[in-house]
């Protein structure tokens, strides 16, 4: 199918060879630029027009009518160029599209703009079209605000948004060349092995337009486009080398390089990002692009990230070790932080992150109190969401739903859906009527003669229906052992929980899941509990992010029975005798290795704030497998006392593809205040978890 089609910046580099692409493929084009038309054919009209002058914009649309708009014209980061203020970025590629955006919006014309992967900024990991955008200097700012302004003028006409790798031509390689050429075509470098860059071929960008001109139904979307082969540094030098440039090839050790990215974190951030073009250049994962060329009336709209900046958030509970992951995530994201602590020495106080830290009363022996303390902050700080960290702020949260909810957005469920869930008895109940496999369970146990009288086999195992950690937790072994334990732990911790004891020499996992206001999941991270303490049973001190499909269906199929809302965390172990991954409960609040799926890329600190202010919620259909996460804290103690201190896999030495929850290098003073309150609560914490 052929259309009318105005397209922007003709006259240059990608324009003029787009126009003859479409030309070619039997559109006609009108071509737009300041400068006179770069060729000739017979479907080609050129038209000179200033897009910075929004009345001859118009006058454009009007003289020639068109249905699709390709705009492509914008000032690049270009060598050479006199001026390159944010006045004239801001001028060229802000306000040019927005004129070019409310033309076609005013005519219902389907919009395909031409953006940049550099709206990323500077990279954390492999990039997806749901990485949030940070970008860094003028031009990757300016193309960044006119994604924006056409997000919001479209409205229901579609609109695409094509972020392309540098893009470059058979003729014209000197973005790929500043990659690996100190002087050009004299020296090169080589870092370590070699390193692999992201570039588009100018041919592939042909390819697009004329893909996404020809269809029926344009696809609304945002897709990054790259070739599908990186270059790799050390294959090109010795390309060059063949080619006869390249006279001198330095040889770069990778560690320098390591070093060197170290260092560029002290620098400015055009000086830092120049740097990690280089050292540390965007890996691209997903399959937005794959989709796009397979055809068929468009694709699914990814969604582009809310702009959170400015959301007033409240961090409870500044002592609690989640807070690592979540400050940092939710300072990324441009939010105005607040943390609630008890003392100086919490994480929350110690922390470079929030802007206001607040010390007031807090107590879980003396609920009533710390609620009203907190309702106070609550009313002075008009905050946007308030998080909980713990199972105790949580509950409180829970149970006060509306008195929290008139003064901000409170983080929890409804209290019956998360009385469900902190109950480990409702949650089995949960799972044996959703079909999701659990260890067979006695329900309502008041005393020992009714477990015996159930013919529980031994061992079984007995826990508090509502607590953390190993709390309160025993395994049961003989009649003698169950009478002398079973009173005492319900006059200690209240009712408890009877069920099969499933050895543990399976794995344990756990798996994190979103699910939106209409509960719907929007990320499901599962990841192993390679080691816990204490050793027979207790939190975890070493995970590592995998694969289950299986276990992630089961933890949303289970979590939507429940009509939960929100983040969730699903506890499971994989029965050694079956093989059955059988889930042990439900976390109602944000658990505290939650920084691993941060590692792998699912960034739960900006779906619990999109949820909180009605924003459409990210998803994170993929993440990445063999991150690792250590609690070095309680690690070491686990070394010190496994009796399996040398033959663990991962092995407890092996520190690759690993982060600390609480050791952060860009904010270390956490780690010391942490550990002296550690010193100072250990004995009480392993008091509770006596046997």
């Amino acid at each position: 199918m052929t259309h009318a089609i105005l397209l922007t910046g003709a006259s240059g580099m990608l324009g003029r060879r787009a126009a003859l692409a479409l030309c070619e493929c039997g559109h006609r084009v009108i071509g737009v630029d300041v400068a006179k038309a770069a060729f000739a054919h017979p479907n080609y009209t050129h038209a000179t027009c200033d897009l910075t002058d929004p009345i001859a914009v118009e006058a454009l649309f009007d003289a020639h009518p068109a249905d699709r708009v390709i705009h492509l014209a914008a000032l690049a980061h270009v060598t050479g160029e006199a001026d390159l203020s944010w006045n004239r970025y801001f001028m060229l590629n802000v306000l040019a599209s927005q004129h070019v955006f409310e033309g076609a919006a005013k005519r219902g014309i389907p919009v395909f703009f031409a953006s940049t992967v550099d709206v990323y900024g500077i990279p954390d990991g492999p990039i997806t079209e749901a990485t949030r955008p940070a970008p860094v200097g003028g031009y990757a700012r300016s193309k960044r605000e006119a994604e924006r302004r056409l997000a919001a003028l479209m409205g229901e006409t579609p609109y695409f948004i094509a972020r392309f790798a540098p893009v470059y031509t058979d003729e014209d390689q000197h973005d790929i060349r500043k990659r690996y050429y100190l002087k050009y075509p004299k020296v090169a470098f080589v870092v370590g092995k070699g390193i692999d860059y992201a570039f588009l071929n100018i041919e592939r960008v042909e390819a697009i337009l004329c893909e996404w001109a020809g269809r029926e139904n344009t696809p609304r979307g945002v897709v990054n486009f790259t070739d599908d082969r990186p270059f790799n540094s050390r294959r090109m030098v010795k390309d060059e080398k063949r080619w006869g440039r390249a006279k001198i090839a330095l040889h770069v050790p990778r560690w320098m390089g390591k070093c060197a990215l170290a260092f560029s974190k002290l620098c400015p951030p055009g000086l830092r990002l120049n740097v990690n073009k280089i050292l540390n250049p965007y890996r691209f994962e997903g399959g937005a692009a794959a989709r796009f060329f397979e055809g068929g009336g468009g694709e699914p709209f990814v969604p582009d990230p809310a702009d959170l900046r400015g959301v007033r958030v409240l961090l409870l509970e500044g002592f609690a070790r989640q807070n690592m992951a979540l400050m940092p995530a939710l300072k990324a994201l441009g939010c105005h932080l607040t943390t609630y602590n008890a003392s100086k020495l919490d994480v929350g106080y110690a922390s470079k992150y929030p802007d206001v830290k607040l010390i007031r009363f807090w107590d879980r022996e003396n609920a009533d109190a710390s609620f009203a303390a907190l309702m106070d902050v609550l009313r002075e700080g008009h905050y946007d969401v308030v998080i909980p960290m713990t199972d105790f702020s949580a509950t409180l949260l829970s149970d006060h739903i509306d008195e929290v909810r008139a003064l901000a957005y409170p983080a929890v469920n409804e209290p019956e859906v998360f009385r469900r869930a902190a109950d480990k008895q409702e949650t089995m109940r949960a799972c044996d009527a959703a079909g999701v496999p659990c260890p067979h369970t006695l329900y309502d146990m008041t005393c020992a003669d009714d477990i015996l009288a159930a013919g529980m086999p031994f061992p079984f195992i007995i826990k508090p229906r509502v607590g953390y950690g190993s709390i309160g937790f025993h395994v049961i072994r003989d009649e003698a052992q169950l009478r002398a334990v079973f009173d005492g732990a319900v006059a200690r911790f209240g009712p408890m929980v009877v069920q099969d004891y499933v050895p543990q020499t399976g794995t344990q996992y756990k798996c994190e899941v979103f699910l939106d206001a209409d509960g719907q999941p929007k990320s499901a991270c599962v990841f192993d509990k390679t080691r816990w303490y204490p050793v027979d049973g207790g939190s975890t001190c070493c995970s590592t992010s995998v694969k289950r499909p299986d276990i992630a269906a089961d933890s949303i199929r289970l979590l939507q029975s429940i009509g939960w809302r929100g983040y969730g965390d699903v506890d499971l172990i994989e029965d050694p005798r079956d093989g059955v991954c059988r889930v042990m409960e439900i976390n109602p609040r944000i658990t505290a290795s939650v920084k691993v799926c941060f590692a792998a890329g699912v960034d739960f600190a900006r779906q619990v704030v999109e949820l909180g202010t009605g924003q459409p919620v990210t998803a994170y259909d993929d993440y990445r497998e063999g991150v690792r996460l250590r609690y070095m804290h309680t690690d070491l103690l686990w070394f010190l006392q496994s009796p399996n201190r040398f033959n663990t896999k991962p092995g407890w030495f092996d520190f690759r593809r690993t982060t600390d929850q609480i050791f952060n290098p860009r904010d270390p003073w956490p780690w010391f205040t942490y550990t002296i309150q550690g010193f100072r609560k250990r004995k009480a914490e392993m008091e509770k978890r006596k046997r």
